[in-house]
C-alpha cells in the first residue's frame, strides 16, 4: 500500500526525461573546410611525398646540368661518376615525423658528390625566417632561358604533370590542366626558386634550393665537429660527407 503525498521526490518528474514529442537540440556539424584539411595532411606528410616529384625530376635534372657553372670544374667527375652508379638520385625529408610546415630536405647522392638542399612550404608565400641561401629570385617575365657561362642567372622551364605538382600547391590543379615549373639559380650564390605555372599562367614560388658540393668531402671534417646549431640552438644536426645542415631551420655549413 503506498503511503504519503504523490508529490514525493520520488514521484516527481524528472527534468532530465524530457516529454515525448519535443525534439533535441541537434549539434550542428561543422562545415567541410578543405583548406585546413589540405594544411594538415601537409603536415603530416613526409618530404619525398610532398616534393619527391619535383626534385628527383626537374630539379635533379637543372642540378646535373648547371654543376660544373656552379662549381667549375667538377662536370667531369660527376659524368664519370654518373657512368659507374646505378643508383638514381635520393630524396631525404630531414625534418620528417615531426609535423612541420615546412619541409626542408636533400636530393642527391654520395655517389655523385651532389646536392640539391631545398625548402618549401605550402601557400604562395614563405615569408621565413629563413636560411642566407633562400633568395628571392625573380620568376617572370621569362627571358632568354638557358644554362650559359656568362649568365649570372641561370634557369630553364620544363611541362609538368598536375598530379607532379599538386602536393606543392594549397589548390591542386585542374586534371587536364598544363604545367610548368621554372628553375632559376644564382650563379654567384649558387641557390635558386622553383616556381610553378599550374595552368593558370601565374608563377608560384614553391620552392628554395641550393646546390651544394663540398670540398674535401673524403674527409670526416673533425675540426668543424659540431652538436648544436648555431642559429636555432637545437640539436638536430645532419651531418653528411663535407657538409652539416640543420634541419629544424636549415642552417648550412659547407665547405666549398
Amino acid at each position: 500500500m503506498r503511503s504519503g503525498h504523490r508529490d514525493t521526490p520520488n514521484e516527481l518528474p524528472s527534468w532530465f526525461e524530457p516529454t515525448g514529442g519535443i525534439p533535441l537540440p541537434r549539434r550542428p556539424q561543422l562545415p567541410d573546410r578543405p583548406q585546413q584539411r589540405r594544411v594538415s595532411e601537409w603536415a603530416s606528410a613526409g618530404c619525398d611525398g610532398i616534393a619527391g616529384d619535383v626534385a628527383r625530376g626537374a630539379l635533379w635534372r637543372f642540378t646535373e646540368a648547371v654543376a660544373d657553372v656552379l662549381h667549375p670544374g667538377i662536370g667531369i667527375a660527376v659524368a664519370a661518376a654518373q657512368r659507374v652508379t646505378k643508383w638514381g638520385p635520393r630524396v631525404l625529408g630531414l625534418n620528417d615525423g615531426r609535423g612541420a610546415d615546412v619541409k626542408i630536405g636533400l636530393v642527391g647522392s654520395e655517389n655523385l658528390g651532389l646536392w640539391a638542399l631545398f625548402r618549401t612550404r605550402l601557400g604562395q608565400s614563405d615569408l621565413g625566417p629563413r636560411p642566407p641561401w633562400c633568395l628571392d629570385l625573380p620568376v617572370g617575365p621569362l627571358g632568354t632561358e638557358g644554362v650559359r657561362r656568362d649568365a649570372s642567372i641561370i634557369s630553364g622551364v620544363e611541362d609538368a604533370k598536375p598530379a607532379e605538382v599538386a602536393p606543392l600547391l594549397l589548390v591542386p590543379p585542374a586534371p587536364r590542366s598544363v604545367a610548368r615549373l621554372l628553375i632559376r639559380a644564382d650563379v654567384r650564390s649558387r641557390a635558386g626558386v622553383v616556381a610553378v605555372d599550374a595552368g593558370d599562367g601565374s608563377w608560384q614560388r614553391r620552392m628554395f634550393f641550393t646546390v651544394v658540393h663540398p670540398a674535401g668531402r673524403a674527409g670526416n671534417h673533425r675540426d668543424r665537429y659540431r652538436v648544436v646549431c648555431p642559429v636555432c640552438a637545437r640539436r638536430r644536426l645532419a651531418q653528411f660527407r663535407g657538409f652539416d645542415v640543420c634541419s629544424d631551420c636549415g642552417w648550412l655549413d659547407a665547405r666549398t
